[in-house]
């Protein structure tokens, strides 16, 4: 499931399960292709949150994003791990079942 993430929802998204995050922007070159292979990963059952860095910028300040696209995975609220970059389907595959 791809879910836009925003202020009001991103914390009780977050709070359960396994949850990988992207912060980006859509003028994002990497961002923009970054956003098929969370499209295909998220019909696969893996649960994808999806933050514009731009309309959200307590958030992107709170969690220290400073380039795009980051990614951050969440296991129950906790950070597990972070990068940035853009990544292939199978990089983000791998690390999410790492941490099943």
């Amino acid at each position: 499931m791809l879910k836009i993430l925003d202020d009001k929802n991103f914390d009780t998204h977050v709070k359960t399960g396994l949850k990988l995050v992207m912060f980006g922007s859509d003028m994002c070159h990497y961002c923009v292709k970054e956003q098929p292979v969370l499209e295909d990963l998220a019909e696969h059952d893996i649960d994808i949150g999806k933050i514009d860095a731009y309309k959200t910028p307590e958030l992107t300040q709170k969690y220290g994003v400073t380039s795009f696209p980051t990614f951050i995975l969440f296991k129950f609220g906790d950070i597990v791990t972070r990068f940035s970059g853009y990544r292939e389907k199978s990089e983000l595959l791998d690390l999410v079942l790492r941490h099943v």
